[in-house]
Parts: structure tokens; C-alpha cells; sequence
């Protein structure tokens, strides 16, 4: 057997370990091994004190640091031993999270003494305010691929904020959590976190299609579930309702398009924000969704084909500081808003939780008729 020697520098210990070249090559060639991530979200130089924050799961060094706290209970910013606070940008740099010596998700993240995989089984409360268990393996996965904003309260008429969910939404789908309009605190799991052995790991390394890339197969589903399943019957049924959905939250704004004077333009070429650009609202054309920095945010397609991107609550009826969301935290566009990024940062289209999936987006086209 061919064998690669990984080198891992971590704070100031160098580990070496002795692995089989197919999942060193595999792994090189999966997000995790990123190195670009890790510069743009966990370095102080890129985030300052918040890297901190996205430095727990975008890189090695935090997340070593996070582990020991997230294990006794505390899933929230990485915390200086030396005040019991947040860690400021002195200690982070400390840690290695600098462009000079950041690590991405290395071996080291997942696997501990003996390769062993450092949470199995069941997660700790994780950032998204709820707890994975008897999901296997993939406890590990879950750790990091969730929502990371905490719990929120699925019948909330406003919930005061804001913000969207996280990139790597997978574990709030598959487990069932973090949706407006849907009775969230039902059990909602999904099979495939439940009854598969080790959840995301049995189909995105046991059954993908090279192990350590977590790419799964397009023959995944159906080693299960028979040879004349295919990924499309989930998808494509969910991308058509998510696409409702979207229309369904674009009428609403439309609707009200009338008070939209100015926003705060977002430059997704420069990352720079022009605040009190004015907007002839009557030309909005289309509407999509994403999120900026966090939060929930608009993208207006004018009818010149201009696109007009925006923090939904920078979206105001008049410039200055006596300008007003037009869409207050209480708006159900709002919510509406979140469940739509939430499925669709997922990235699945609804086969890590079909029914889960499904019945949000029709509840959520529901709420939006009102």
C-alpha cells in the first residue's frame, strides 16, 4: 500500500501522521482541505475578534480550542481561559488563527488520538440550540454543519432579529429544527439520521464516491433503496415548491414596493456597503434571497437587468435616520425569508429530510397567502 506522510501544524505542536495515500488525496480534494476559507473567515487579520467566532468550525486551531468548552457545555465563541470572556485578537493569534499559520479542516479536527472520530454518537448542545442524538458518526459532521444562531421559537410573531441562517444548514434540516410556521418541537428527524448507523457519514463517505471528498454517489439512494430510485424524484418536486415559495415571498414584496425609497447597497464584488442608495422601487423586476454578513438580505433584479443586493433591514421607507425597515423583524416576510435559506443552504432539496422539508415549504407558502 502507497502511504503519504501529513503534516499538521496545530498551535505549536507538529503532528505527523502516517496515513494511506487514498484518503490524504481524497481529502485534498474536499472543501474541508480549503485553505482560502480558513484565510477568509478564521484569521484576525480577515474577522478580527469574530474570528472567534467562524474560526471555531473554518479552521483547525479553533476548532481545538472550541472543542474542550463545546464538550463542557458551552457551544458559543471561543472563550481566553485567562478571563472566562470571548477571546479577543491577542489570544486568537495566539491560537493560529493568522494568515501567517491558519490551518483548514485538517485530519486533526475530526480524529483524535488512534484516528478515532473525537464525537460520535451524539452531539453536545451545538450552536443552533438543540442537541443530535444517536445520529453516530455523523455527531461529528453535525457539530459544524448547523445553523450556528441558536434555537428559535417556531411560532414567534417577531423574532426580533434579523438574521439568517448559516451556510451549512444540514443538521437543523436533517434533525428537523429552526423553522418558523411548523410546530418544530415535534420529533422530526429524518431516517436518514436515524435509522442509517452513522447518518451523514454512512452516504457522504461509507457509500460516496471517494470516501474523505464526502461527495456521495449517484448511486447512494439507491443501494437502499432500490435500483429504480433516483435522487431527482426528492429534488425536483422540492426545488419546484421552494420556487412557489420564492414567488410567494416576491409578491409580498412587491406589494409594498411603494415605500421602498433607499437601501443599503451591498457590493458582493468589493464586500463594501453604500448606505442610503436610493432605489426607484417601481422598477424592481424579480426578487431573490441570500444573506450578508448573517443576515437576511434581498436581491432586486431592476428591469434594466441591474441587481440591487441588500440586508433586508436596510431596506428603508425614507434615507437618513428617519428612515424604517419597510419590513420590520415582525413581518412574516421575514420568516418566510429564513425557511427559504434555511432549505436552500442545505443543499440537498429536501433528500436529507423529504418530509420535513415538504411540509415547511408548504406551510410557508401557506403563511404567505394570508
Amino acid at each position: 500500500m502507497k502511504y503519504t506522510v501529513l503534516v499538521l501544524v496545530s498551535l505549536s505542536v507538529v503532528a505527523v501522521g502516517l496515513m494511506a495515500a487514498g484518503p490524504a488525496e481524497e481529502w485534498l480534494k474536499s472543501k474541508h482541505a480549503n485553505r482560502e476559507t480558513a484565510l477568509a473567515e478564521a484569521t484576525v487579520e480577515s474577522r478580527g475578534p469574530l474570528a472567534g467566532h467562524c474560526g471555531r468550525c473554518h479552521s483547525e486551531q479553533g476548532f481545538l480550542a472550541w472543542l474542550p468548552q463545546l464538550l463542557a457545555g458551552n457551544p458559543g465563541l471561543i472563550v481566553d481561559p485567562s478571563t472566562g470572556k470571548p477571546a479577543e485578537v491577542p489570544y486568537l493569534a495566539q491560537l493560529g488563527l493568522t494568515k501567517e499559520k491558519v490551518q483548514p479542516i485538517t485530519c486533526a479536527v475530526c480524529h483524535g488520538e488512534g484516528f478515532a472520530i473525537r464525537i460520535q454518537k451524539s452531539t453536545p448542545m451545538l450552536p443552533s440550540g438543540f442537541a443530535a442524538t444517536g445520529v453516530g458518526l455523523g455527531a461529528m459532521c453535525m457539530t459544524c454543519h448547523n445553523t450556528r444562531n441558536g434555537r428559535i421559537q417556531w411560532d414567534s410573531q417577531d423574532p426580533k432579529r434579523y438574521t439568517g441562517p448559516h451556510e451549512a444548514a444540514q443538521a437543523d434540516v436533517i434533525m428537523g429544527k429552526n423553522v418558523y410556521f411548523l410546530n418544530d418541537t415535534a420529533e422530526l428527524v429524518s431516517p436518514h439520521a436515524a435509522f442509517t448507523g452513522d447518518s451523514c457519514v454512512t452516504c457522504h463517505k461509507t457509500l460516496g464516491k471517494e470516501g474523505h471528498t464526502f461527495e456521495p454517489s449517484e448511486t447512494s439512494c439507491a443501494q437502499c433503496h432500490g435500483a429504480a430510485m433516483k435522487i431527482e424524484f426528492v429534488q425536483e418536486p422540492t426545488k419546484h415548491l421552494l420556487e412557489q415559495l420564492r414567488v410567494a415571498i416576491e409578491k409580498k414584496v412587491l406589494a409594498a414596493r411603494d415605500k421602498i425609497k433607499v437601501v443599503t447597497a451591498w457590493d458582493p464584488k468589493t464586500d463594501k456597503d453604500a448606505p442610503n442608495t436610493p432605489i426607484d422601487a417601481t422598477q424592481i423586476k424579480s426578487v431573490d434571497f441570500l444573506t450578508i454578513h448573517g443576515q437576511l438580505a434581498f436581491k432586486f433584479v431592476m428591469a434594466d437587468g441591474t441587481e440591487v443586493y441588500s440586508q433586508i433591514g436596510n431596506v428603508k421607507d425614507a434615507p437618513g435616520e428617519a428612515g424604517k425597515p419597510v419590513f420590520a423583524t415582525s413581518d412574516p416576510v421575514v420568516r418566510a425569508a429564513h425557511n427559504y435559506m434555511l432549505i436552500e443552504y442545505d443543499g440537498s432539496f429536501g433528500v436529507h429530510n423529504p418530509r420535513f422539508v415538504r411540509d415547511v415549504l408548504l406551510t410557508t407558502i401557506r403563511a404567505m397567502a394570508q
